[in-house]
């Protein structure tokens, strides 16, 4: 089993749309988790969301590197995790619409390996094949 999770997922939508879906506070609040990000390289932002068993609903990140409309990276850290994962969306402009590349990495230990990214990698899927596909097409 690896310790990251890869999605790639097209979307019929220029990259500028998609850009602004994962690169402003608004949208990421609509789709993802409310959120107080800000586009500025080493911002500390989080997400909020209901608490969970385990987890007390805040993940926090740090925005590390961006090149609109391109790619987009930050830590994530939540729950029972001791040390900050990353979290990377990189996106290709096709003649019919945007590529969009995820990656989830850095999960370290046999609770974070197997449990926390095996919950996350459902959770991004839907979040990527459902909840931010409902967003763009709006």
């Amino acid at each position: 089993m690896t310790n990251e999770i890869k999605i790639e997922k097209f979307f019929p939508h220029s990259i500028e749309k998609v850009w602004k879906a994962i690169s402003t506070a608004e949208a990421l609040s609509e789709w993802l988790m409310p959120t107080d990000f800000k586009l500025e390289k080493d911002y500390e932002f989080t997400f909020k969301t209901s608490p969970q068993f385990g987890f007390d609903g805040i993940v926090k990140c740090k925005l590390l590197d961006f090149e609109i409309p391109t790619k987009l990276s930050y830590t994530w850290q939540g729950g029972p995790m001791k040390k900050p994962t990353k979290i990377i969306f990189e996106l290709k402009s096709l003649q019919d619409g945007t590529l969009l590349y995820f990656t989830h990495s850095g999960f370290e230990g046999l609770i974070n390996q197997y449990i926390i990214r095996f919950i996350l990698e459902r959770g991004w899927k839907d979040l990527l094949f459902k909840k931010i596909k409902n967003y763009l097409e709006k």
